[in-house]
């Protein structure tokens, strides 16, 4: 899946041609930019919120200070994706953004791919420990909200619980950390949670 800085009727650079070509036969491309927009080199910053969107996570590979990468980490860390960062040499400026990035603790130290596999929980090999079911938990009402969502679906992402409860990502985030406290939920990988 690629996501465009532009609308459909062009493909930039042109030399992409191909490769976006073979995308539409294998996969999608992806834009909201009308037929006919305008084009300017704002339009990646308005793009890199796609991707951050819809990416489960967000690797920042190199990166100075500023620009395109960090715009799409910022984002990323915004909506509550996974974010990893590969560290460079300490003086390599190319490499400054992704140390800004684990020193603010925003993102997750990646030096071995093994690391994004277990965390985005592509690794099915992991074994699920069972954990029992506490018996007669009283739910306080925002709980029991959460309770019916998950009866309904098994396990849900965290920007689906916030949406289908209509509370904000951050309080729908420190109730089920309080759940899961409680042991009435688990935490899946890829922010997913689970009701035990």
């Amino acid at each position: 899946m690629a996501c465009l800085a532009h609308s459909f009727h062009r493909i930039y650079p042109q030399e992409h041609y191909k490769t976006a070509s073979d995308i539409d036969k294998q996969g999608a491309l992806v834009t909201d930019f009308l037929s006919g927009a305008v084009f300017s080199h704002s339009n990646f910053s308005r793009r890199n919120r796609l991707i951050a969107g819809m990416a489960h996570a967000t690797v920042v590979i190199e990166s100075g200070v500023k620009g395109g990468s960090m715009n799409t980490a910022d984002l990323a860390h915004q909506y509550g994706r996974e974010l990893f960062a590969v560290p460079g040499p300490p003086s390599d400026h190319k490499s400054a953004g992704c140390h800004q990035l684990l020193l603010q603790q925003k993102a997750q130290l990646l030096t071995d791919p093994m690391v994004l596999v277990e965390a985005l929980g592509w690794n099915h090999q992991q074994e699920v420990k069972a954990v029992q079911t506490p018996l007669f938990v009283e739910l306080t009402e925002e709980e029991q909200v959460l309770y019916n969502l998950f009866s309904k679906e098994g396990k849900l992402h965290l920007d689906q619980l916030a949406l289908s409860a209509r509370w904000k990502v951050s309080v729908t985030a420190s109730l089920l950390i309080q759940m899961e406290m409680k042991g009435l939920i688990r935490a899946l990988p890829v922010k997913y949670f689970e009701w035990i």
